[in-house]
């Protein structure tokens, strides 16, 4: 596994609910109903690139996303989601409805998250950052290289160095801290 960074995921995640938000309200000034959300008709889908993983994600988090109360999703509930959801982060589910979709971002990526999600999210709040991928990442390629190249023990080092086809004699590092006695005195 390489080092792998959070921010695509989690901006796939965000410009597909901005891009979708932003797709169904074109014709609304006021905001996007429950209804625009579910009874999406064919020009809306085609738009959506028949991806309607977003949509649904809006649909069935309408009361919560839904701020104001007033039976409508506007672009200021909107920014107040994808804010929220990028400082405290993203459930498993939210991570498999968002960017599961293989229309955006990395599917091995996505993969990944996904099977070590427990692991990745430290704090167990049943979410994971930006940062908690990336220091899982970090943390995965620390022990790719303990396993590739092993932990260096000192009872592996010497400080004796020397060419043993040489006439020289061995000579250690700390050999020129010392004066050298000269054989011709």
């Amino acid at each position: 596994m390489s080092r792998f960074n959070g921010n695509g995921l989690f901006s796939s995640a965000l410009y597909g609910l901005t891009n979708t938000y932003s797709i169904l309200a074109q014709n609304s000034k006021n905001g996007i109903t429950y209804d625009d959300l579910t009874n999406l008709s064919s020009e809306k889908l085609q738009q959506l690139g028949y991806n309607t993983s977003f949509s649904s994600y809006l649909a069935q988090n309408f009361s919560s996303i839904d701020e104001d109360g007033d039976g409508k999703i506007n672009a200021s509930d909107v920014s107040n989601l994808t804010s929220k959801l990028s400082s405290q982060g993203l459930s498993y589910n939210e991570i498999v409805q968002l960017c599961s979709s293989g229309a955006l971002g990395s599917s091995s990526l996505t993969s990944t998250v996904l099977n070590y999600f427990d692991q990745i999210d430290e704090n167990n709040d049943g979410r994971i950052t930006s940062s908690e991928i990336q220091a899982f990442g970090i943390e995965a390629e620390v022990e790719k290289a303990k396993t590739e190249y092993g932990t260096p023990r000192t009872s592996d080092m010497t400080v004796f160095y020397g060419d043993s086809d040489s006439d020289d004699e061995a000579s250690s590092l700390i050999d020129s801290r010392y004066p050298q006695e000269d054989e011709n005195s």
